[in-house]
């Protein structure tokens, strides 16, 4: 009887650790990306819950997924700074891209789970674009949550790199 109590709490502590991802596509490509093709990330604006802007919040989405990027194609850059979808798609053009990761923060929750038992929770949603035709060829809203038992430290920088590579690995 002792075991099983004891295998029972090591479930459920385990089951309580556990990131959760869910990826929605709403639009993926009739083909696949070409991984010889530049690829430039735009800088999103900063996430909010509430009245709380995170500062920072849309450089980590970029830099996430930048990182997810390099894995696929040689040539990457990042935007320097936020962009109307006009100076996005002529910075692209100007480096020479052929596609556009748009990413935009939906939702951006920080909370101390430690204590309070509310997950940290992030939705980004992703555009990819053709610059020369200036068409979307793809999208998704992506959503994650983090583990119950994060004893501090966890934030919703932690669940961006899986969130965004699920999308793109989708795509190339």
């Amino acid at each position: 009887m002792k075991r099983i109590l004891i295998i029972s709490i090591a479930a459920l502590f385990l089951l309580g650790c556990s990131q959760k991802h869910r990826t929605d596509a709403l639009t993926t490509p009739n083909a696949r990306l070409d991984s010889n093709g530049a690829v430039y990330v735009a800088l999103p604006a900063d996430g909010a819950f509430g009245s709380k802007i995170y500062a920072g919040s849309g450089r980590a989405v970029a830099i996430a997924t930048t990182a997810a990027v390099a894995k696929h194609t040689n040539r990457v850059e990042t935007a320097t700074r936020s962009e109307s979808d006009e100076q996005m798609f002529v910075a692209a053009k100007s480096m020479g891209a052929r596609y556009v990761m748009q990413p935009q923060i939906l939702h951006w929750e920080d909370r101390s789970t430690e204590w309070s038992g509310r997950p940290d929770r992030i939705t980004i949603k992703i555009v990819v674009w053709d610059v020369e035709s200036r068409k979307d060829i793809a999208s998704t809203i992506a959503r994650a949550s983090s583990k119950w038992a994060t004893f501090g430290g966890d934030h919703p920088e932690d669940l961006l790199p899986q969130t965004v590579e699920d999308f793109v690995k989708v795509l190339y």
